[in-house]
């Protein structure tokens, strides 16, 4: 079958002393990238730079490297190429972050130069991990000459970094020939407003919603953490006095005291029985747990757990306008009162795979559907037909292979587990369960939930 075409990001970067070394430069490894795309059947989607930024620097500072996760994030993207790993890391810690997110949207990388490396062979690991190790060392040990270059500079008040890494409320001056930091008239005062807010309020919700409505501006819950822990603003930076304060040290013990009071701890009885088996039915975001306690026996202090799913997506970062959420105790009880019809429900459509084959819809040869997919892989790789309209072929037309190279997988399944479950008082069984139990029960016999938008059951499948 024709291999279908890759979407690659090419991710280059370089730092200032690297600029004018040959073959390290951002144009020849943009050219020796694109040359690799080009000979591998792989559609070039994006390049991604990050100019003057060492391996060293923090993960959140390399501006490229975000830009590339959410396009990842938002699947644009099939494969990633560099040219060398030490383009791409140089320490284990910040490598396997990013590993993390490609893991989770099934992207994986290519290091054009170092083709030994990888992540699917158990040398190509071995290989991996000895190059971090080895670049992680050399980065530790010019940082150390950094650090000590830096600490000299802080107990001087001097600045240490730019305009573009300044906390909202601060930015560049001079005072006496020395570069330091001042406040910014233009954002003192909406500085000075989070704070009275927070410390009346005392509510991290509350305050990022006081500073969107308030200002107009794109307040996160990121800015509301660093305003939280940075101490630039009582005017020290690693313990020094480095810059003009807004909190006295009083006012910042106390900040520091709410803040962490401020913090949600689940309690230890609440068992979430679907965690990873439901998903928003807008955006697709995996529900979360969440829940509450209340007392419903005042003489001994007995409470009550209540369980609900919602969806993060719109309940934190409102990316999505789904802000119902549906309580555990009603799909608990839904799939208790109608486990049967919905294994029925499940092993009809299924059973439609099992019809004989002269009944179903006639499908073209094996071999006109390879020559159809050559044909797509031309027309896109001469940009003739857009991504989503090659996508969305080349999976109908492999999806039509599939059927008829495997054209009963689902007839050999083995639904025996569920019958004989089905024919036994399963109810009063479960009744008699602990809650890990019951969300064991769950998790062996349920592959996914499936909702409608205002949050009621519309099928299950089962394992």
């Amino acid at each position: 079958m024709s291999e279908k075409v890759k979407r690659c990001a090419a991710y280059i970067r370089v730092s200032t002393a690297e600029q004018m070394v040959h073959g390290k430069s951002l144009p020849a490894q943009q050219e020796y990238l694109e040359r690799y795309a080009a000979e591998h059947n792989m559609s070039l989607v994006g390049v991604y730079a990050d100019e003057g930024k060492t391996a060293r620097k923090e993960l959140k500072k390399r501006k490229a490297i975000h830009a590339l996760l959410e396009d990842v994030k938002a699947g644009k993207i099939d494969v990633i190429i560099f040219w060398r790993l030490d383009r791409w890391f140089r320490n284990l810690s910040d490598f396997y972050k990013v590993q993390d997110v490609l893991d989770e949207y099934g992207v994986y990388w290519i290091s054009v130069s170092e083709p030994g490396i990888n992540m699917e062979t158990r040398d190509g690991r071995l290989q991996l991990n000895v190059v971090l190790s080895i670049g992680q060392n050399e980065v530790d040990t010019t940082s150390e000459r950094i650090r000590f270059v830096n600490e000299a500079s802080i107990r001087q008040g001097k600045l240490i970094f730019g305009d573009a890494n300044m906390p909202l409320g601060y930015k560049s001056g001079t005072i006496d020939g020395r570069k330091c930091m001042v406040k910014d008239p233009d954002s003192e005062n909406m500085v000075k407003d989070f704070f009275q807010h927070f410390f009346m309020h005392q509510s991290k919700t509350a305050t990022v919603r006081y500073m969107q409505d308030t200002y107009g501006i794109n307040f996160s819950y990121s800015m509301l953490r660093t305003m939280l822990s940075s101490e630039f603003y009582k005017g020290t930076y690693r313990g020094f006095p480095y810059c003009p304060a807004y909190l006295s040290e009083t006012e910042w013990d106390e900040l520091q005291k709410i803040s962490r009071n401020n913090i949600k701890h689940t309690p230890s009885g609440r068992i979430y029985l679907f965690s990873g088996l439901m998903k928003c039915p807008i955006c697709g975001q995996t529900l979360t747990g969440t829940g509450c306690s209340s007392i419903i026996n005042r003489k001994t202090g007995e409470k009550r757990t209540y369980c609900y799913y919602r969806c993060n997506k719109a309940m934190i970062d409102r990316i999505c306008q789904n802000r119902h959420r549906i309580s555990q105790n009603l799909i608990e009880q839904y799939l208790l009162d109608n486990l049967s019809e919905e294994y029925k429900k499940y092993r009809l459509h299924y059973g439609r795979i099992q019809e004989p084959q002269s009944k179903q819809k006639k499908t073209p040869s094996p071999e006109k559907l390879r020559d159809e997919l050559e044909r797509l892989n031309l027309l896109f790789q001469k940009s003739r037909i857009d991504w989503d309209y090659y996508n969305k072929e080349y999976n109908r037309i492999e999806d039509e292979l599939r059927k008829l190279n495997e054209i009963r997988p689902e007839a050999h399944k083995d639904f025996s587990y569920l019958e004989n479950l089905l024919r036994t008082d399963f109810k009063n069984m479960y009744q008699k369960l602990t809650n890990e139990n019951r969300r064991s029960f769950w998790r062996s016999t349920i592959s996914q939930i499936h909702l409608n938008e205002d949050y009621t059951v519309k099928h299950v499948d089962f394992l």
